[in-house]
């Protein structure tokens, strides 16, 4: 009888320890720790077992960034839109101060790749201390073709309490929809897809991708061979008349 009546009071204890633990818990405030928004630039050099490039490739950072820096976005317009302000006018891939951080990057990365290996870049910009803007994409090189894909442009991404950095871990998926296309300024050297590669190439970069992102395919070896002659060719004085 008195084990019994013993078994009983233990649980009672139990129980009330229990409720105790809980109602403890409850006052003590929970909060979730978000990572702090920063300016940041990923790069990474990604297996592509579909295709086969011609890495690596020695590039210096001066001569990616002038490849980059003639690289513009035209986000499509809505017909709307044209009616009251007229086309959107092209704007650059990246602002100089990016650049000047992507383009020691990518150049390294480039010498690092292998020929089943393909580039990712990720760039994360601080607009608010809860809100960032991404702009991602992918790039690579078969025989004098640089191909550059973007899949994100500034696009917006809010920092939730508890929600991972999924706009990092995954820099070739959209963040949200956006409707552009690329640019290259020195239009002599970019090549069209029919004619700059084979048609299972392309097939192979859209398999790669799981779509078909915006992209541009420039001939870099002529383009810089032209910056190269240009930035050699002497400077005339514009002519001005003597008093």
């Amino acid at each position: 009888m008195r084990e019994g009546v013993n078994r009983v009071r233990g649980g009672r204890l139990m129980m009330a320890l229990c409720l105790i633990v809980l109602s403890t818990a409850c006052t003590v405030p929970y909060r979730v720790a978000t990572d702090p928004v920063v300016d940041e630039v990923v790069v990474q050099v990604i297996p592509s077992a579909a295709a086969a490039y011609d890495h690596p490739v020695r590039l210096s950072a001066s001569e990616m960034a002038d490849l980059l820096r003639e690289v513009r976005i035209q986000f499509t317009s809505h017909w709307l839109q044209r009616l009251i302000t007229g086309p959107l006018d092209a704007v650059p891939l990246f602002d100089e101060e990016a650049l000047a951080r992507v383009g020691p990057a990518l150049s390294e990365a480039l010498v690092r790749a292998g020929a089943d290996d393909r580039i990712v870049f990720y760039v994360a910009q601080r607009r608010a201390s809860d809100r960032r803007e991404v702009t991602s994409g992918t790039l690579f090189v078969k025989g004098q073709r640089l191909t550059l894909a973007v899949i994100n442009h500034q696009n917006r991404v809010d920092v939730l309490p508890g929600l991972a950095v999924y706009d990092r871990q995954a820099p070739e998926v959209a963040v949200a929809p956006q409707h552009f296309s690329l640019i290259f300024r020195e239009r002599a050297f970019v090549l069209e897809p029919q004619t700059g590669m084979e048609p299972q190439e392309w097939d192979i970069l859209s398999h790669v991708l799981d779509a078909d992102p915006p992209m541009v395919m420039v001939d870099y070896v002529r383009f810089l061979q032209y910056k190269s002659r240009s930035a050699a060719a002497p400077r005339v004085a514009p002519y001005s008349p003597s008093p």
